[in-house]
C-alpha cells in the first residue's frame, strides 16, 4: 500500500478560495478509495481550524524555531492534518491576503515553514507513518522537494501547478530567514534570477 502524503494550502471543506480546494479534496479520496494510505496536509489558518471543530492532536514539531501541533481531522475523506503554528496562520483574511488583498509580508517564511513541517512527516517523524510519496501542490508547498533534498532515503515527489500566475518569488532576504543550505542558492536549486523561487 502506497502512502502519500498530499500537501497543498487549501482543501474542502475547510478552506477553499479557488480550485486547488477542489483537488485537494477529491484526489486525496480518490486515491484513498484506490487503496493508498492518504493524509491531507493543511497549514492551520483560524477559519481551517474553526471549520475542523474537534479536530484531535496527534503530535507536535519544531519548524524553524517555531513549535507547531499536528492535528488531525476526518471529515469522512482521506484524514487531514492541519499544521497549527498561530503566530504564522492565526490570522483574519483569506490564507494569502489581508482585507485590502495585500500579500501578507511573512509569506515566505510562513509557507517555507510549512514547507519544512511537511517535510518531516513526510520522513516519519510524527508516529511512524511515512510517506512513500509526496505530492506538493502549487508555491506554497513548492519547497517540500528542497526540504527533502537534505534528507537520506526521502520519499520521491510530485509538484503540480494549479496556477502559473502564482509562483512564489521572494527576495534573496527570505532564502536566508528559512535556513535552507547554502547549496540550494543556484539555479539547478531554488535561486530564480537572483531571488527566491518557491
Amino acid at each position: 500500500m502506497q502512502r502519500i502524503l498530499f500537501a497543498a494550502s487549501e482543501a474542502l471543506p475547510l478552506v477553499k478560495t479557488g480550485g486547488l480546494a477542489d483537488v485537494a479534496a477529491a484526489l486525496p479520496e480518490a486515491l484513498q478509495q484506490s487503496g493508498a494510505d492518504v493524509r491531507v496536509l493543511l497549514p492551520g489558518y483560524r477559519s481551517a481550524l474553526e471549520a475542523a471543530g474537534g479536530a484531535a492532536e496527534i503530535g507536535r514539531l519544531t519548524a524553524g524555531g517555531r513549535h507547531f501541533r499536528i492535528l488531525e481531522y476526518r471529515g469522512g475523506g482521506a484524514p487531514v492534518w492541519l499544521a497549527d503554528c498561530p503566530e504564522l496562520f492565526d490570522r483574519p483574511g483569506n490564507p494569502y491576503h489581508d482585507a485590502e488583498f495585500r500579500s501578507w509580508p511573512d509569506n515566505a517564511l510562513r509557507f517555507g515553514t510549512f514547507c519544512q513541517v511537511a517535510a518531516r512527516l513526510a520522513l516519519g517523524e510524527l508516529g511512524g507513518w511515512r510517506a512513500d510519496i509526496v505530492h506538493a501542490n502549487d508555491w506554497q508547498t513548492g519547497l517540500i522537494p528542497a526540504w527533502l533534498a537534505v534528507a537520506p532515503a526521502r520519499p520521491r515527489t510530485v509538484y503540480t501547478v494549479h496556477n502559473l500566475a502564482y509562483q512564489g518569488v521572494f527576495e534573496r532576504d527570505q532564502f536566508d530567514l528559512l535556513g535552507l543550505p547554502a547549496w540550494q542558492w543556484s539555479m539547478e536549486g531554488v535561486e530564480f534570477h537572483g531571488r527566491l523561487s518557491f
